[in-house]
């Protein structure tokens, strides 16, 4: 199993971010972190995410792709372009209703610009537990089946951040 890496880049008004190998939750907060300083930038227009050489990726980033196609959707009026060549890929982002968040090509030519790797160190586990509800609580949002699919998850999860 190849460990998961994520890199982005600027390109022109276009952040293009990548994503490597098996993707898992443990990114969760780096990912995370970094999508809470882009979305609070106003220096770009458009982000087109690549994952052709994905060979897996859990529900926590799933979650946190969503956030991505959600941001674009509220901001630019439009679906954010998701690359993924990978069938097992494809499979899971059209199992959890990806084709109607994001315009996904399974076709052409990944990202080959000069790309900056996304550091991450090893979260806390408050850290984590949050980024993780929060991702599945967003692709609870996508469509009926994914709410239902989630909602123990979610119930699971919800104690743990509101101790009381």
């Amino acid at each position: 199993m190849e460990a998961g890496t994520a890199f982005y880049v600027k390109q022109g008004n276009t952040y293009l971010i990548k994503l490597v190998g098996d993707i898992r939750y443990t990114m969760g907060c780096a990912l995370g972190d970094f999508l809470n300083d882009l979305f609070a930038r106003a220096d770009f227009d458009d982000i087109v995410v690549d994952l052709s050489e994905t060979h897996s990726i859990d529900s926590t980033s799933l979650g946190l792709l969503a956030r991505i196609a959600n941001f674009s959707r509220e901001h630019f009026d439009h679906k954010t372009t998701l690359l993924s060549t990978n069938p097992d890929v494809n499979q899971v982002l059209d199992t959890m209703g990806f084709y109607e968040i994001f315009d996904i090509r399974d076709t052409g030519e990944p990202l080959s610009a000069t790309l900056q790797e996304l550091t991450h160190q090893v979260p806390c586990k408050e850290d984590l537990t949050r980024v993780v509800y929060e991702a599945h609580r967003t692709l609870s949002e996508i469509n009926p089946q994914n709410r239902q699919a989630f909602q123990s998850v979610l119930n699971s999860i919800k104690p743990k951040l509101d101790p009381s």
